[in-house]
């Protein structure tokens, strides 16, 4: 007989596809039973590893549906200084202020996760702000959403910005979408620090019980993770995910959707519709609440419509960034367009301010929800998005129930705002509004089973049944029964049957 190498027992298993069970067994990497105590006790032998779990809750490892493991990998590095916890200006000052000393005069000060809606001063850092603080050093801070960044002016005389109409505010120092991503593209880190971002960023994905993602990956990455999973260093499943730019290359080289192993493989084309409500570049139908404009489509329909479709020629599986309701339109145009069917697996990423009518055309072409219950943070009264869009569209926004309701494939992700599927779950199920709220069971689906299916991936991944890959975490309390989920702790991280990440006392 052949034996289980490792045994669970005395557990309180969820195995999201088939109910609960108290045990499981793992050989080869693989589920090979689960079920009751005594039934699965038959398959271990003398050399089974047994754990008796006393009672705690088993989940399959999170898939994050929607990451940048490097940016986020980069901030735990220290490459990037991290301004997600500053909650006013003075804040992020002193933090720029304590980079700076510790930098050479001259050298570059880059920072990311700064975010003014939950600052006294609600506006945006400016040019000026930072040439007071650092008039002898380069510095350039990106907000939270990724889509605007301020640089000081030592930082602009060294970069020369070649802007897009409406994406550089000069006076001011702000940056916006592609003239933003053109400007960091020449601050780009080392090969070795790409590599120690994604080791780092692998080591937190453990300790949040990730055991998969989906990364939004430019060419550096994909040379860095392949050169780690040649290395037999790679201990995170990565579905790269490429931006439309490098389409062509990808169609020379006779690659598509799913080259790779179940480690590492490519994923889908992403395109940016549209660009953030933080930085007022969402694409909207009705001009925001706080200022006259509508934001921004960053492609004309026709020019979207050939590339989407161009990359379906190719075996692609399409993924497009829309969060204002003019982008999701387009987005849903293009793929209608491309011939969009549920085989295809497209996906919309984000699609915040969705309409009925959005959502029932995505049930049509079987296009998949890529949301992020984390941004529920700048819903509800006195948030970003009610002062952005006014308490009507806040009120609209994020509809995980409603698309649910309407039988659209539902996946969730973080963006890496925060990375952590406990604060997305907890965020989902405690929204402020009802068309919002999912309840523990559907959150818990979508961060496993349905992001699975994003990537065509759940025949061995998302849910603990017999045949799938052993990825699977323990938790220090139920999801269902916790009170604050977002304080639950990963005790353990398993991948392939492989503990990789337990917890010791914080550290």
């Amino acid at each position: 007989m052949l034996w289980a190498d490792l045994v669970l027992v005395n557990a309180t298993i969820e195995t999201i596809s088939s109910g609960r069970v108290q045990a499981l067994a793992v050989r080869d990497g693989r589920i090979v039973a689960v079920g009751a105590n005594a039934e699965i006790k038959k398959l271990a032998g003398p050399k089974t590893q047994i754990e008796d779990l006393q009672g705690k809750t088993v989940l399959p490892g999170f898939i994050d549906a929607h990451m940048h493991l490097v940016s986020v990998g980069l901030r735990e590095s220290g490459y990037y200084l991290d301004l997600s916890q500053a909650r006013s200006l003075s804040e992020v000052f002193d933090l720029v202020r304590a980079r700076i000393k510790e930098t050479e005069k001259d050298q570059w000060v880059l920072g990311r996760g700064w975010d003014e809606s939950r600052w006294p001063e609600r506006r945006y850092i400016t040019k000026a702000d930072l040439d007071k603080i650092a008039p002898e050093h380069p510095v350039v801070l990106v907000r939270v959403c990724g889509h605007i960044l301020c640089a000081n002016s030592r930082a602009l005389q060294k970069i020369a910005v070649a802007s897009r109409p409406g994406e550089f505010d000069e006076a001011l120092g702000l940056l916006r979408e592609e003239t933003a991503w053109a400007f960091l593209e020449k601050l780009q880190p080392s090969p070795e620090q790409i590599r120690q971002a994604i080791l780092a960023g692998v080591k937190l994905a453990h300790r949040l019980g990730v055991t998969a993602i989906h990364d939004i990956a430019k060419p550096e990455h994909i040379a860095a993770y392949t050169a780690l999973h040649h290395a037999h260093q790679l201990t995170l499943r990565v579905r790269l995910n490429v931006e439309v730019q490098h389409l062509e290359h990808l169609i020379a080289l006779g690659l598509r959707t799913g080259f790779g192993d179940d480690l590492l493989q490519l994923g889908a084309i992403k395109f940016f519709a549209d660009g953030s409500i933080g930085a007022r570049n969402a694409a909207l139908f009705k001009p925001y609440r706080d200022s006259d404009g509508v934001g921004t489509l960053n492609y004309e329909q026709s020019e979207l419509n050939r590339l989407v479709k161009r990359a379906c020629e190719h075996g692609f599986q399409v993924m497009i960034h829309a969060i204002g309701d003019r982008a999701i339109e387009a987005a849903l145009e293009a793929l209608a367009k491309a011939g969009a069917t549920p085989e295809h697996r497209h996906r919309i990423e984000h699609a915040e301010l969705l309409h009925p009518e959005h959502i029932a055309r995505m049930s049509e072409l079987g296009v998949i929800a890529s949301m992020q219950p984390n941004f529920l943070q700048w819903s509800g009264p006195g948030g970003l998005y009610e002062t952005r869009l006014g308490p009507e569209r806040d009120a609209q926004i994020d509809p995980h129930h409603t698309v649910l309701d309407a039988g659209v494939q539902l996946a969730f992700g973080s963006d890496g705002m925060p990375f952590g599927p406990l604060y997305g779950i907890h965020c989902a199920v405690n929204a402020p509004y009802v068309t919002q709220r999912v309840s523990v069971a559907e959150a818990l689906r979508a961060y496993t089973l349905g992001a699975a299916y994003a990537g065509f991936e759940e025949r061995s991944l998302g849910s603990l049944e017999p045949g799938k890959l052993a990825d699977f975490i323990v938790l220090s309390e139920d999801p269902a029964r916790a009170p604050n989920i977002n304080e639950i702790t990963i005790e353990r991280t398993y991948l392939a049957g492989r503990c990789v990440f337990e917890y010791d006392n914080g550290v």
